[in-house]
Formats: structure tokens, sequence, C-alpha cells
């Protein structure tokens, strides 16, 4: 059973108050619909656990909603968004995915999400393609490389917004955004953005994910099928953590953050890039989405040495004890070896191998 909060139960975001979950009987239509139930009723302890001077930050999900909200707020209000645009989200892993891919959906445009590694020609071709007015970059590297593009006369008609950059003609410190987006943030104008959130209509677009070689593009209804079968298949418990690797961020790793943080109860974990044992052991998570050699990378690391003992009760406990100890589901995109796949079966793992692109059942129980 998939646990929630009731959607007439509407609390003010600067307001939290505890509810006890009941069941979600019907899940939206949209993605933005999603979001919007999961961020307003407050009822874990953080949406989200961010890496920060060595450190871990538990973000509420309070905090994510009026980030979100301002971001969408000063697109509409300073950057001229309108319903029925599109805007860019590139770079590696970061918090900044889930806040861009909330606030444009809310508002009835499309987010564009480029993974890190894509050529030049393929980045600058998808923005023309997307005509997308503005476009953030979600680490410092990202930034770089679109300033560049810019600079050099290839990328013109985008604005650009990062973290540290410069305020000039057509780029933009998301410090600025965050802060201006702060005065314009009344409780009217977040109540409106709520709104028009929960009147988005399934057919319209919703997003792009485009990767090196790859190009995909889906409406709210389509993105929403493959969403409530991760839902359906995988019932969240309480204090649920899911943990995602770095630093590519995929298709099906945007939709899973989207189903985390709309079921109202997943605590969503970043990865740090190269570290995911220290990532485990730290944050000993129930739900992994990883790449396969980042899996046998980690038990390396943490469990039993390869090739030996993996058929054993003692060498299946250590395993999973390097893998955090609560773990109950890993999903991975590239092939997992045979000895890997079949001790954590006998660990009472779930593992599923994707391909990355979004399935959704022709029916779902």
């Amino acid at each position: 059973m998939l646990l929630y909060i009731t959607a007439d139960d509407v609390f003010p975001s600067d307001s939290p108050r505890k509810r006890g979950a009941r069941p979600l009987h019907t899940i939206p239509e949209t993605v933005a619909g999603l979001y919007d139930l999961g961020l307003r009723h407050h009822v874990r302890g953080a949406v989200m656990k961010l890496w920060k001077d060595g450190s871990l930050e538990a973000v509420p999900d309070w905090k994510l909603d009026r980030l979100a909200i301002r971001t969408a707020i000063f697109g509409r209000e300073r950057l001229g968004l309108e319903p029925g645009h599109r805007v860019g989200v590139f770079g590696r892993l970061g918090s900044l995915w889930p806040v861009v891919d909330f606030a444009a959906m809310g508002f009835g445009l499309a987010s564009v999400g480029l993974e890190h590694d894509l050529s030049d020609d393929e980045l600058v071709s998808t923005l023309a393609a997307a005509s997308t007015p503005v476009a953030f970059a979600t680490d410092a590297a990202s930034a770089e490389r679109l300033l560049s593009l810019r600079s050099t006369g290839r990328l013109t008609g985008t604005t650009i917004v990062a973290a540290g950059i410069a305020a000039r003609e057509g780029q933009m410190p998301l410090e600025m955004l965050v802060d201006q987006g702060g005065t314009l943030d009344t409780a009217e104008r977040a109540q409106s953005f709520r709104a028009f959130s929960r009147q988005i209509g399934p057919e319209g677009e919703a997003l792009w994910h485009v990767g090196p070689g790859e190009r995909v593009v889906l409406t709210h209804r389509t993105a929403m099928a493959a969403i409530e079968a991760m839902l359906r298949a995988r019932p969240v418990q309480e204090g649920d953590v899911a943990y995602l690797d770095g630093p590519r961020v995929t298709l099906q790793m945007r939709l899973a953050i989207a189903a985390f943080v709309g079921d109202g109860r997943t605590t969503v974990a970043l990865g740090r890039e190269e570290r995911a044992a220290e990532d485990m052991k730290a944050l000993c998570p129930h739900k992994v989405l990883a790449s396969g050699p980042w899996l046998a990378a980690v038990c390396r690391d943490r469990g039993p040495r390869w090739p030996l003992g993996l058929d054993r009760p003692w060498a299946r406990r250590r395993l999973l004890e390097g893998l955090g100890g609560r773990l109950r589901w890993v999903e991975v995109e590239s092939p997992v070896d045979a000895r890997t796949a079949g001790a954590l079966a006998a660990a009472g793992v779930g593992l599923e191998v994707r391909d990355g692109s979004p399935r959704a059942p022709d029916s779902v129980n």
C-alpha cells in the first residue's frame, strides 16, 4: 500500500504540521500534481540529504517547495517565461535538478534535462531545437561550458543561470535569482502557483531528456505512467532513504526523484562522485539507483573480496552490511555480474536492471 497524505488537508508551506499517513487511492495525472502533493504536507523529517563541507545537510520539504516556487515566480515575472516555454537544466547530479523540474512543470513549462557529458554540438543543437530562453547549470564545470559557448557566439538567446557567475547580460547568478525570488514570494503568489500546477493537463509536454545520442520527450501522462509503476511496485515505508549515485542524471533518475518526492515519505540522498562507499556507510539507504559498475565497486570495497565466498551466508551478510545494512531494492542501468546479482537475491535485496528508458506496464495492480 502506498502511504500518503490526503489532498484535502492544505497547509501553508512555511507552517509545517504533522499528520498521519493514509492510503493514496488515486495518483495524480501529472508530475506537477504529484510534486504539489508531495511537498505541501511536511510529515517527513527531510525531503533531501545533501553533502555540504563534508557533512550531511537535511533539507525539509517546505524549503525545497519554497525554492521551486521562488524560481518559478522569478522566471515568470523577471525572465518572461510563459506556459508552453521550455527551460534547460544541464550538468551533474545536484539539488538544482528537482528544483528546476518542479518549478518548470508546475508552471506549465517543459524541463529540458541535459546530461553533463553531452558534446558541445549536442548541447547547442538541443537548446536551439527546444528554444529555451533560460538554461540552469548545476555545477561549476557545466556553467563554464555554457558560458564558453555563449562567448564564442554558439549559444545566443539563452540566459544562463548558475551559482557563482557574474551578473551581466545573458547570465545571472543563481544567488541573485533566489534572493530576488524571495522578495516576490508572497503567500498570494505561492498559492497561485500551486493552484496553477493542479490545473496542468496530462497531455501537456512535461520534460525532455537528452543524453549522448539520446533524446526523449515525455508528456505528463507518459511520465506519470512510469512513475505510477514505480510507486505501485515499491510501496514506501516510514523513514525510507533513497540514494542516487552521481554524477550522471538519467531520465530514470529524474522520474524516480519525482516518485520519491511525490510519495510524501521518502528522503532523497544525492551521492558524491567516486565516494559511493563512504556515502553508503553514512546513509544506510533502503533504495539505490546506480550504475552496474558502481554496485560492483561498492561491494568490492565494503563487502567480501571478489570472487570468494558470495555463496556463503556470512559473505552475503557482509555484502549487505557494505551496502548500508537496510537495503531493500537496487536499480541499475547497466548489467550486473551473476555472482553479485545472486548474492543480492540471497540477501533479500530486490534488483532491477534497466536501460534508462521509462517503461509503463499495460496495467498496474
